[in-house]
Order: structure tokens, then sequence, then C-alpha cells
């Protein structure tokens, strides 16, 4: 059950032992996520070099992050209506398993095409799984509680996925090439039984059928009217750029960039990512304070500015501090406009349509994630901007996002 019931009168932000008291589940998801995100990483050490063990292409080598990606953009809305109608707890222990079953591939290739097989496997688990999650965690908050468990969600995510790489090395120290695939295998597989364990299938489907009957009074409707809804229109455009600057900008042309201007090296690069990273995971209790009590699309749209004044630093950094610097404030503002976004997406749809709903926000974002590299890359060498110039753009194209959200987000259309 969420923080407040029907006949209870909100009295402000709650407290986080009211959020903990209310929701005893949440560190079960927590952890999982967390757990989630480090499999997700911990092959990225590897994955080049263990695709060139095949013989393959450099073209090639590519295909194992674009063939995840496509998955988990495949399984997103699939499993927003899945849980709108049978609930979450197939979800939230099938996705794990296929992540397993996806990393078992990996690690007994015996040819390209079979990683590229449990890689897809596994983009298909990562979005069953983080579509579940991020509905569990939309359908236990309410407007009281919202912003601390929104807060903390990005938390989780972040902290798996800061440390998935360095475990990733590790394991591939010790048990070589195939062993961040095994860890990842264990890992998956650990997470299958905890969710079995904590969320046994009888409570979640009395759950589910209780969300349903009282969603009952209300018209259902088909989830593609959602994107009537012009402030859920915006958030989707918003969550798409959000995750395009983090692929297409903080990713691919931020480390080129630098590397062109400063020289810099692996060891400079991974600081300048890790400092942004570590900004972001500082500021979450702050955020998780914001969101609670500064108006959501005014948090988001200057949140968001943040982000595009943080891009035109770093395009005018002339010595290695200011650039440092910037990657700072890129790291706080991703931190407040994460939760920010997350929150009101839920605010504005209807609660009957929320597992649907958070199906489309994860597809917009991991759509940003997918074309956002390709598009801007093919863009920048198309007409000769150099990284500078497609950094550039993609400020422009984030500026504009903020713009539109903040014009356009509190005109309401009903469904």
């Amino acid at each position: 059950m969420s923080l407040s019931e029907p006949n209870t009168t909100p009295q402000g932000p709650a407290s986080w032992r009211e959020v903990m008291e209310a929701v005893p589940a949440l560190p079960v998801i927590l952890i999982a996520v967390a757990a989630h995100m480090m499999l997700f990483g911990m092959l990225t050490p590897v994955m080049a070099s263990y695709a060139q063990g095949f013989g393959v292409s450099d073209w090639q080598i590519g295909l194992m992050i674009t063939l995840f990606a496509l998955g988990r953009l495949g399984a997103d809305i699939p499993a927003g209506h899945f849980a709108h109608r049978f609930g979450l707890f197939g979800l939230l222990w099938a996705g794990p398993l296929l992540c397993a079953a996806g990393s078992f591939l990996g690690a007994i290739a015996s040819d390209y095409t079979a990683v590229l097989v449990g890689r897809t496997v596994q983009g298909v688990g990562s979005g069953l799984f983080m579509t579940a999650a991020t509905i569990f965690c939309a359908q236990q908050s309410d407007r009281r509680s919202r912003g601390k468990i929104m807060s903390i969600f990005q938390g989780a995510i972040l902290v798996g996925a800061t440390f998935g790489p360095s475990v990733g090395g590790i394991a591939a120290a010790l048990f070589g090439q195939t062993g961040p695939f095994w860890v990842a295998m264990v890992l998956g597989a650990v997470t299958t039984l905890v969710v079995l364990a904590r969320f046994p299938a009888a409570r979640m489907a009395e759950q589910h059928a209780a969300r349903v009957k009282v969603a009952s009074g209300l018209e259902r409707h088909a989830s593609w009217r959602l994107l009537l809804i012009l402030p859920f229109a915006c958030v989707l455009v918003v969550n798409f750029g959000v995750f395009m600057t983090r692929t297409a900008g903080q990713w691919q042309m931020i480390p080129l960039m630098v590397v062109e201007r400063f020289a810099f090296g692996p060891e400079q690069i991974g600081l300048a990512l890790t400092l942004a990273a570590f900004a972001t995971l500082l500021i979450l209790p702050v955020s998780a304070w914001l969101v609670d009590r500064v108006p959501r699309p005014e948090l988001i749209f200057f949140s968001l500015l943040g982000v595009t004044a943080s891009l035109a630093m770093i395009i005018l950094a002339e010595q290695p501090w200011i650039f440092y610097l910037a990657m700072l404030g890129m790291g706080v503002a991703t931190g407040i406009s994460g939760p920010a976004v997350a929150a009101y997406a839920v605010d504005v749809v209807p609660e009957a349509q929320q597992a649907p709903a958070m199906g489309i926000m994860r597809f917009a974002g991991d759509l940003g994630y997918l074309v956002g590299p390709v598009s801007l890359g093919f863009v920048m060498q198309h007409y000769a901007l150099g990284y500078t110039g497609g950094i550039a753009i993609n400020a422009a194209l984030l500026g504009l996002c903020a713009l539109a959200f903040i014009a356009l987000s509190r005109r309401r259309c009903s469904i």
C-alpha cells in the first residue's frame, strides 16, 4: 500500500521514517535495482576485447551495445501493459532471470552470434525488470513521498552503474574474459531468488487485484491516449533529451573533445565521469527535499537549464579545472532533474494508467539512449562540426526541450 490512504489528509512531505514504514519492501527493490545496474555495467570493460576474440570487425563490436538497447527498447512498453493487466510479480522475477540466462549464453558462447543473442536476451530482461521497478516505486508513492522515493530510486541506479565497471574489471582479472559474464549470471540468479522470496505471488496478486478494484470506477483508455496529456508528452520529450545527453554528450562526445583539446588519457576521462556521478549521488538527498517542496515543472526547467549551461561551459573551457568544474555542475543538475522528471510523470497521469505510462516513459528514455549517439554523430561528421559542434547541438536541443516543457507542461488535455 502507498503512504497515504484514501481518507488520509496529507500534511506536508513525508519523513524518511514514514516512507520506510509505509513501503517496507522498498529497500529490497533498491538493492535489486543496484544489483541489476551493476550487472549491466560490469560487462563494459571486456566487451570490445571479448568480441575481438571472435575475429569480428570493429563495427560488429558495437552490436553488443546496440542489440542490448534494442532488446530493452522492445520490452519497455509491453512490460507496462503486462503490469497493468497482470501485476508486477512476473516481471520482477522474469527480468533478472532473463538477464542471468543472457549472461550464461555470453559466457559459454562458441561464436559471436551466440554472444549477440545473449546480449539481446539481457536487454529484454533489463527492460522488463527496470520497467517493473519503476512502476513499483510509482505505485507505492504519493505526493507526500514521491520526491524521496524517486530520488532514492535514482540513487540505486547510480550506485549500481558506478560500481559495475569496477566489479567487472576485477572479475575479468580473477576469472578471465568470461568472468564478468559468470558474475553477472550469479547476480541475476540471486536477484530472481530474492524477489521470489520477498514478494510472494499470492500477496502480489492480492495487491494487484485491490489496485484494479480501486481503479475500476475510472474509465479505461488505450495507452496511446496518454500522449494526449500534454504534460506527459512533454515529460517524454524531456526524458528522451536527458538520455540522449547522457550517451551522446557525456559518454561519447565529451571524452573525445577533451582528448583532442587537453590530450587527456583514460585516467583523466574516468576522473571527470566519476566526479559527475559522485556529484549526482551527493545531491540526491537535496533533490528529494526540493522535489517534495518546489513546484516540479519549475524544478525540471531550471535543472535542465543547469545541464545546458554545464555543456556550454564545457565547450568554452580553456583549462582542465574549468572542465572538471563543469562536469560537477552537470552531475548536480542531473541529480535534480532525474527524480523531478520521474515524479512529475507520475503526477500527471491517471492512477489507473500508471503502469503503461511508466513503460512509455522508459521507452522514450531508451530511444534517446539508442539513437542519440548515432544521430548526433552522423550530423557532426556530415557537416564537419567537430566534437565541440556536436556538444553545442546537444546543448541547444536540451535547452529547447526545457523551453518547450515549461511553456506547455501546465496545459492539460483530458483523455
